[in-house]
């Protein structure tokens, strides 16, 4: 969508580039679509056929451009990254949960060092120390048990 702030300026911009803009809508209602079913099923068949008509060109060079991914890890590139802090008791917070760095052989990150928090497409979570992962334990908070009810 390109913006347009009032109805001529969106006519011009359609005039200009030869889209459509809020006119898709429009077009859909003159044709009693009503459904998320109906509007897949007209976009289908009528109009991207259409704009594939208008817009499509053959490629410069006929010749296949994609290269082998080699030992790139999508999981990793395809991830939210967060950035925080490790506390003075080497716990790390993220969304409402503590995470506790283990001890292991490997050299561990110093109280107020910057972590990584990796949240993968799948819900998996890691945490990344200057590019290797952090053995933690999430810490679980323990609920008050309010005892027995008043009557």
């Amino acid at each position: 969508m390109i913006a347009a702030n009032s109805s001529q300026a969106k006519r011009c911009v359609e005039r200009n580039h030869s889209v459509d803009q809020d006119r898709l809508v429009k077009e859909l209602k003159l044709s009693w679509i009503s459904t998320i079913a109906e509007a897949n099923l007209y976009l289908a068949k009528k109009y991207l056929p259409k704009m594939n008509k208008k817009f499509s060109r053959p490629p410069a060079d006929e010749s296949d451009a994609h290269v082998p991914l080699g030992n790139i890890n999508l999981k990793e590139i395809f991830c939210f990254e967060y950035e925080r802090t490790v506390s003075n008791d080497y716990i790390i917070r993220f969304e409402k949960h503590l995470f506790q760095i283990l001890k292991t052989e490997k050299a561990l990150p110093r109280q107020k060092d910057k972590v990584l928090v990796r949240i993968f497409l799948d819900g998996a979570l890691s945490i990344i120390w200057k590019g290797k992962k952090l053995l933690v334990k999430e810490l679980v908070k323990k609920t008050k048990n309010p005892g027995c009810c008043m009557t």
